[in-house]
């Protein structure tokens, strides 16, 4: 995966590249993706009702090494499902929130972690795009998916200097997007993810 898929794909970053040669991401799949887990492409993680489509490996590291995340970050984790995501980014932050509407994979990050001996990763069941406020201020706030928007109640919950790294719809292309706090976005290179409709703009009444 690393080798074949990342490094040629442009992720350099070498304490990214080792926490990804550390992490089995088989154990974070559904398990009748298993032996696929490696494959360049979305999956789905959970179990029953309660899914979640992982990014894949490239889009993942790419938008992780956009984050640029410090040893003494904390980084807040939209969206990770089963807690690959999470896992990830607890080897390169001081201390990750991860963020889930179903608690059923919660609970499943929270054993993977407990298995792999990953102590600096908790997870939260509450809805997306509220965040989570009282954890806030956050270094880096990573959404795994694409959205409408970013919503401001997100935003406000960065710190200065803090980076919010997303996929962005933007004139039909999914964009590979860097906030800051103020909202500025830098846009990076086109990136596929899954759509995140908690993150839809708003519907407007119309005559």
């Amino acid at each position: 995966m690393v080798e074949c898929q990342q490094r040629p794909g442009g992720v350099r970053d070498a304490r990214l590249v080792a926490r990804l040669k550390q992490i089995p991401r088989e154990a974070f799949v559904a398990v009748e993706h298993s032996e696929i887990a490696y494959a360049d492409c979305v999956l789905s993680c959970g179990v029953g009702s309660a899914t979640r489509e992982m990014l894949s490996p490239l889009a993942f590291a790419l938008l992780v090494e956009m984050a640029a995340i410090s040893p003494d970050d904390v980084v807040l984790d939209i969206a990770g499902g089963t807690g690959y995501g999470a896992a990830i980014m607890a080897g390169l932050a001081g201390a990750v929130i991860a963020l889930e509407e179903h608690e059923p994979l919660s609970k499943i990050a929270d054993a993977i972690w407990a298995d792999l001996g990953i102590d600096n990763a908790v997870s939260v069941s509450a809805p997306l795009a509220q965040g989570v406020a009282k954890q806030a201020p956050f270094n880096v706030i990573f959404i795994n998916g694409c959205v409408e928007e970013v919503p401001a109640a997100l935003l406000a919950q960065m710190e200065e200097g803090g980076r919010l790294v997303c996929v962005q719809m933007i004139m039909g292309c999914p964009k590979a997007v860097v906030y800051n706090r103020a909202g500025m976005a830098t846009l990076k290179a086109d990136v596929p993810a899954p759509n995140l409709p908690q993150f839809s703009t708003p519907a407007t009444f119309q005559f």
